[in-house]
C-alpha cells in the first residue's frame, strides 16, 4: 500500500499544477488583456462547469470510492471502470451536445463559450478517478507537471494582447484535454478482461445519484459567485476579476491543505470497508492537526501581506483585489474543516445523506446571501456570502458527527492559532515601511516562515516534532551535509 506521506506530496503536486496556470501567468495576463477580458473569461468558465458538473453526474467521487473498495480484486475492479466509462461516455455526450446546440448559438460571445466548450470533450476523458482510487498519484502528478509547463510556455509564447483571449482559452483548454488523454495510454497494464455480458449499469445509477447531489450544490455554490456577480451587477466583469483573482489566490493555499482530502477518501474506504473504526478516527484526528498547523499561518499571512501583494503581483486597477483577498483568507481554514469531516469520513463512511444536507444548506445560504449582498457591495458581498456559507457546511457537519467528533477537536491547533497571530502582527509590523515590491513581499513571507515554525518548535509541539524525526532521517540519505 502506497506511503501517504508520498501519495500526499504527489497529490499536492497535481493540484498545485492544476492552478499554476491561472496563477504564474496572472501578472502577466492581468496587464494584457486586462481585468474585463479576464472578467470575461472567468464568467463564461463558471458556466461551462455547470455542465460539465452534470456531465460528471457524480462519477469523480464515487469512482474513487469504489475503486478503493474494491482494491484487492481485480476483475471486480476492472468492472467497476468499464462500468463507470459507459456511463459517462452517455452523459457527458448528452451534456455536449445541449452546450454546444444552445451556448454556442444563442449566448452573448459563442467564440469563446465554443473554444471553452474543448474543456467538456476533456472531462469525458478524465480518469484521474481511477489513479485517485488506487492511490497511484504518482502518474497524475507527471503528467500534470508535464502537460501545464507546455501550457504555460504557451500562454507567453502566443498571448501578446487583449485581442488574444481566444488564444489564452486554446492553451487553457487543450492543456486538460492532452493531460486527460494521457492517462489512458498506462491503462493496459492495469485492467484485466471482463465479460461484457457480466457488466451491469445499473447497479449504479442510484449511488451515483446519491453522490451528485452534493456535488451539485458543492459546485453550484463555487461557481455561481462568479456567474450571480456577472448577473447582479449587468455584466460589470471586472467585479468578476476582482473576487476571482482573489479566489484564485487563496486557492492556492486551500490546495495544500485539501490536497490530503483525496487521498484520505481511498486510505478511509479501505480502512472503513475493513471495519476498523479506530484507525480511522486516528487518521481523521492527525489530519484536524495537519489542517491547522498549516491553515492557521497561511490566514495570517495573507492578511499581512495583502496590501504589498496585490500592486506588484496584478498591477495597477487592481486595488479591490487587496479587501478580497484579506476577507476570503479564512477560507483556507473553514474550507480544510469541512474538507475533512465531508470529503475525508462522511463520503468514505458512505454517509451521504449528512454529506448531502451539509452542502443543500452552504448553497441555500450562499444564493440567498449573493442575492442580499451584491448589488450593494460587489465583489465584496460575494466574498461575504461565501465566508457565511461555508462556515454554515462545515458547522452542521459537526452538528451530523457530534456523536463521533466534535468541535473539540479544534483545539488540538490552539498553539498553532497562537503562534499564527503573533507571527501576523510580526510580520504586518515589518510591512509597514517596506515598499509594495516583490521583495518586500518575498522578506515579509520569510520572516513569516521562521517566525512561526521557531515559536512551535519552542513551544515542543508534540506533531511538527513527529513529522520532522519522520522526514529526517529520509533527507540525511539524500543530502551529505545533514549525515
Amino acid at each position: 500500500m502506497a506511503s501517504l506521506r508520498k501519495n500526499y506530496v504527489y497529490s499536492l503536486l497535481s493540484q498545485l499544477l492544476v492552478i499554476l496556470l491561472p496563477v504564474v501567468t496572472t501578472p502577466y495576463l492581468s496587464r494584457v488583456l486586462g481585468e474585463n477580458n479576464l472578467g470575461i473569461y472567468d464568467y463564461i468558465l463558471s458556466i461551462v462547469n455547470y455542465f460539465i458538473l452534470f456531465g460528471c453526474i457524480g462519477l469523480n467521487l464515487y469512482g474513487q470510492r469504489e475503486i478503493a473498495a474494491s482494491h484487492d480484486d481485480p476483475v471486480k475492479k476492472s468492472a467497476i471502470f468499464y462500468e463507470l466509462m459507459m456511463i459517462r461516455t452517455i452523459t457527458m455526450s448528452v451534456s455536449l451536445l445541449i452546450y454546444y446546440l444552445v451556448l454556442t448559438h444563442f449566448a452573448d460571445q459563442p467564440r469563446y463559450y465554443a473554444l471553452l466548450g474543448i474543456e467538456l470533450v476533456a472531462a469525458l476523458f478524465d480518469i484521474s478517478w481511477f489513479y485517485q482510487g488506487n492511490e497511484d498519484f504518482r502518474m497524475q502528478s507527471i503528467r500534470t507537471i508535464v502537460v501545464r509547463s507546455v501550457s504555460i510556455a504557451c500562454v507567453f509564447i502566443f498571448v501578446k494582447c487583449e485581442e488574444d483571449l481566444d488564444k489564452f482559452i486554446l492553451c487553457y483548454a487543450l492543456a486538460i484535454l492532452i493531460g486527460n488523454l494521457s492517462l489512458w495510454f498506462p491503462l493496459k497494464g492495469m485492467l484485466v478482461g471482463v465479460s461484457p455480458r457480466s457488466l451491469n449499469l445499473k447497479r449504479h445509477i442510484l449511488p451515483v445519484l446519491i453522490m451528485f447531489l452534493p456535488q451539485i450544490a458543492t459546485n453550484v455554490y463555487t461557481q455561481l459567485d462568479k456567474t450571480m456577480i456577472g448577473w447582479l451587477t449587468n455584466h460589470e466583469y471586472a467585479q468578476v476579476t476582482y473576487y476571482s483573482q482573489a479566489e484564485k489566490i487563496v486557492k492556492i493555499a486551500m490546495t495544500v491543505i485539501t490536497a490530503i482530502g483525496g487521498i484520505m477518501l481511498s486510505r478511509m474506504a479501505m480502512v472503513i470497508s475493513d471495519k476498523d473504526e479506530e484507525k480511522a478516527k486516528a487518521y481523521i484526528r492527525k489530519s484536524f492537526c495537519f489542517m491547522m498547523l498549516l491553515a492557521f499561518p497561511m490566514m495570517a499571512g495573507f492578511a499581512a501581506v495583502a496590501e504589498d501583494f496585490v500592486p506588484w503581483f496584478f498591477g495597477p486597477g487592481y486595488d479591490a483585489v487587496i479587501p478580497c483577498l484579506v476577507l476570503l483568507s479564512p477560507l483556507v481554514f473553514i474550507i480544510g474543516v469541512s474538507n475533512i469531516l465531508g470529503t475525508q469520513y462522511l463520503v468514505p463512511s458512505k454517509r451521504m445523506r449528512q454529506y448531502t444536507l451539509s452542502i443543500v444548506f452552504g448553497m441555500v445560504t450562499n444564493c440567498v446571501g449573493n442575492a442580499l449582498l451584491i448589488p450593494r457591495f460587489r465583489s465584496i458581498g460575494a466574498v461575504i456570502a461565501t465566508l457565511i456559507a461555508e462556515t454554515v457546511v462545515s458547522v452542521s457537519q459537526f452538528i451530523f458527527l457530534r456523536d463521533t467528533f466534535t468541535p473539540a477537536v479544534l483545539l488540538q491547533g490552539k498553539k498553532y492559532f497562537f503562534a499564527a497571530a503573533l507571527m501576523g502582527a510580526a510580520v504586518y509590523a515589518v510591512s509597514l515601511p517596506l515598499p509594495g515590491t516583490i521583495y518586500a513581499t518575498a522578506i515579509e513571507a520569510g520572516a513569516g516562515v521562521l517566525i512561526y515554525f521557531g515559536l512551535l518548535l519552542l513551544m515542543r509541539d508534540a506533531f511538527l516534532l513527529e513529522q520532522i524525526r519522520s522526514v529526517l532521517p529520509k533527507l540525511k540519505q539524500h543530502i551529505p551535509f545533514l549525515k
